[in-house]
C-alpha cells in the first residue's frame, strides 16, 4: 500500500473543538508550549504560576501538585481550535476570555492553569496546560469530561458567535484535518503489513516500504514492555511537516495494540526465551560432548532446568498475548548508554522510557540470559537474537527436532 502525499484544503471547515489530554508531567509539556518558534504568546494564566521563564512555570505547577501524593497524572493539556474564519475577530483578548469560560464551564474554575497562543497553523488555536490539582489540594474528577466538552464547545460557539460550518462544509473539514488524515492513512497502511507478514520481521520491512518505523515502549525501571508506537517520515506526508509524526497502536486502532500484534506475530519474551533456550541447549551439549564422564554427571549442576532459573520469563511466554509489565530488574545504566550510542533505533523520551525497535528490544531482554549460556563456556550473544523465520536458532529450534532429541538423550 502506497501513502500519497496528504492533500490538505487550504481553508478548512470546522466549528470550534477541544481535544483534551492527561499526563503525569510538566516540564516537556511546558517547553512544547511556551515554544519561541512556534510564537507562541501568553494569554491567560491563573494565580500561583510564575511566569518568569518555562522553568519557574514547570516548578509552579510542580510544587502545587505535590500536594496530592495520590494523583498520579496531574496534568492536563487543553487545545483549543477555532475555524480559519474566526481569524479576523479572534485577538488574544478574546482568547483569553474563551479560555476562562471553557475552564469555569468544565469545573477547573478553582485550578492553576497557564494559556498560550500558536501561530504555526492557519487556524486559531490555544494550548492550556492546567493543574488537576486545585487550591484545595485536592484532585478535579474528570469524568464525563469528554461529552462535557462538546457540550461546552457549542455554548461557546453560540456566546462568542463564532463560525458554523455547514452540515456538508463540517463533514468535509472532519476529513480534512491533517492528522485526522495521517491517522486513517496509517491506520491502513499498518493493518495491511500487518496481515502480509508472518514475523516481527517481516512485519517491519514492510512497514519500511512505507516509509513508517514501529517502536517499542520500555519501562527501563521496571524492565517492562508497556506498548507499540508507529512513525511516519515527515516527507511521506506531503510538505507541510515539519516532523514525523506518531501514533501509538491503541490510537490508530484498538487491533493494533500491541497485545492484539502479538497474537499474530508472537509474545517478544517468549521469541527471545526460546532463542536463548536454544543457545543453553547448544552450550549444554558442547560441553557434554569436550568433558569426560565422570565430569558429565555433573552436566545437571552446571545445567539446571533453564525454565527453572527464569521464573518469570517462563511464565511470561506462556501468554500468547504480551502482559509483560517487567520482572523490577533495571537494565544496568552501562547497557542503555551503550545502546544509545551504537544503535539507531532507541531514543530517551524522558522518565525511565526508552522507545526502541527490534534489533534494540532483543538486546535489552537478553542480559538475564547470559551468565547462564556462559556457564559451561559456551558463547552468549543477544546479535544472535532474531525476530523472522530465517533465524539459525528459531530455525533449528522448530524444524530440526531430530537434534534436540538426540541431544537430550545424550544427556539422560
Amino acid at each position: 500500500m502506497k501513502i500519497p502525499p496528504l492533500m490538505v484544503k487550504c481553508q478548512i471547515e470546522f466549528n470550534m473543538y477541544g481535544k483534551i489530554l492527561h499526563g503525569s508531567s510538566f516540564g516537556g509539556l511546558v517547553n512544547y508550549v511556551n515554544d519561541s518558534r512556534k510564537n507562541a504568546t501568553l494569554v491567560a494564566a491563573s494565580d500561583g504560576i510564575n511566569l518568569t521563564n518555562n522553568q519557574t512555570i514547570t516548578d509552579s505547577f510542580v510544587m502545587h501538585a505535590g500536594l496530592s501524593c495520590r494523583t498520579k497524572k496531574p496534568v492536563a493539556h487543553f487545545v483549543l481550535a477555532f475555524s480559519p474564519h474566526d481569524a479576523p475577530r479572534i485577538n488574544n483578548a478574546i482568547l483569553g476570555q474563551l479560555v476562562n469560560d471553557y475552564l469555569q464551564r468544565m469545573g477547573y474554575d478553582d485550578n492553576q492553569f497557564v494559556a498560550f497562543r500558536h501561530y504555526d497553523k492557519e487556524h486559531p488555536h490555544v494550548h492550556v496546560i492546567m493543574n488537576r490539582v486545585n487550591f484545595k489540594g485536592k484532585c478535579t474528577k474528570d469524568s464525563h469530561e469528554k461529552d462535557k466538552n462538546v457540550k461546552v464547545c457549542k455554548d461557546l460557539t453560540q456566546k462568542f458567535e463564532l463560525y458554523i460550518a455547514s452540515g456538508k462544509e463540517a463533514v468535509k473539514g472532519q476529513r480534512l484535518r491533517t492528522m485526522d488524515a495521517i491517522r486513517y492513512q496509517m491506520m491502513h497502511a499498518v493493518k495491511e503489513s500487518l496481515q502480509v507478514s508472518g514475523n516481527w520481521k517481516d512485519f517491519e520491512n514492510e512497514l519500511a516500504k512505507l516509509g513508517i518505523s514501529l517502536r517499542f515502549r520500555y519501562n527501563t525501571t521496571t524492565n517492562g514492555i508497556e506498548g507499540i508506537s508507529f512513525t511516519i517520515d515527515k516527507d511521506k506526508v506531503g510538505n507541510r511537516m515539519r516532523h514525523d509524526i506518531s501514533f501509538s497502536g491503541k490510537q490508530l486502532d484498538v487491533s493494533l495494540t500491541l497485545s492484539h500484534i502479538c497474537e499474530r506475530l508472537g509474545n517478544p519474551v517468549a521469541i527471545v526465551h526460546e532463542q536463548a533456550r536454544s543457545m543453553y541447549e547448544d552450550a549444554r551439549q558442547e560441553w557434554y560432548d569436550t568433558h569426560n564422564g565422570f565430569e558429565v554427571s555433573r552436566i545437571d549442576d552446571i545445567f539446571p532446568n533453564f525454565d527453572s532459573q527464569f521464573p518469570f520469563q517462563a511464565k511470561t511466554k506462556m501468554n500468547e498475548a504480551l502482559d509483560m509489565k517487567g520482572d523490577n530488574q533495571p537494565l544496568a545504566h552501562e547497557l542503555i548508554e551503550d545502546l544509545s550510542q551504537t544503535v539507531d533505533e532507541i531514543s530517551d523520551v524522558g522518565n525511565g522510557i526508552l522507545h526502541v525497535g527490534l534489533t534494540a528490544l532483543g538486546t535489552m531482554l537478553f542480559p538475564p540470559y547470559q551468565s547462564a549460556i556462559s556457564a559451561g563456556g559456551g558463547e552468549s550473544s543477544a546479535s544472535k537474537i532474531g525476530w523472522g523465520d530465517d533465524d539459525k536458532y528459531k530455525r533449528k529450534y522448530h524444524s530440526n527436532s531430530n537434534f534436540y532429541r538426540k541431544g537430550r538423550r545424550k544427556y539422560l
